[in-house]
């Protein structure tokens, strides 16, 4: 149940369910344990349909069971940006090596 919950709101939102292999960064955890991981960038190697949580791989085996509405895909800020649609100059339209 907690999965469809979690996949409803996706779609609601627009976006794709969270899946294995996708790249993930937490958020909104609250105790003081989890407020350490937030921010922190990871792999989604398990869901546990029992638990209704990813087991997600934060590096060093170091390995977290986190609800998926503490998970948000990952985009690294390397090609978030990459991209200026604003920009109409003599070489718009080219890639420069």
């Amino acid at each position: 149940a907690a999965a469809a919950a979690a996949a409803a709101a996706m779609a609601a939102a627009g976006k794709e369910p969270l899946k294995l292999g996708d790249r993930v960064e937490v958020f909104g955890l609250q105790s003081a344990a989890g407020r350490l991981l937030n921010g922190k960038t990871g792999l989604i190697t398990k869901w546990d349909q029992a638990k209704g949580r990813f087991q997600v791989e934060l590096g060093m085996a170091n390995q977290q069971s986190l609800k998926p509405e503490n998970l948000r895909r990952h985009v690294p800020s390397f090609f978030a940006n990459t991209v200026d649609s604003s920009y109409s100059g003599s070489t718009a339209g080219y890639t420069l090596l």
